[in-house]
């Protein structure tokens, strides 16, 4: 168990009412939604980042790996939130730079 899922576990039990706020987690769906994004998000996705390392060249596997800020800001468009210009003139700016570092 890591120690922020203990702190966890212990701030649950000091709060009053702890049991209410863990009802959500009586729905069998919804744990074995938690447990799969859990998997894929970090096991998958650090196991495919290694992997690309180990087949890719090194400066390309990296440069691919530090993108995966911008594939946020079409996610948080799709979900209808709010992206400033600001944000979007950084993603350019950011695919400009890895399109320019892997020109040859």
């Amino acid at each position: 168990m890591t120690g922020g899922v203990l702190l966890l576990l212990i701030w649950a039990i000091l709060q009053r009412n702890s049991l209410q706020k863990l009802a959500p987690l009586r729905s069998r769906q919804l744990v074995i939604t938690l447990v799969g994004t859990a998997f894929a998000s970090t096991y998958l996705g650090i196991w495919l980042q290694q992997m690309s390392l180990k087949y890719a060249a090194t400066g390309i596997a990296q440069s691919l790996t530090s993108t995966s800020p911008l594939f946020v800001l079409p996610i948080a468009i799709a979900t209808g939130e709010r992206v400033s210009l600001r944000a979007i003139v950084g993603a350019v700016i950011a695919l400009a730079g890895i399109w320019l570092l892997l020109i040859r």
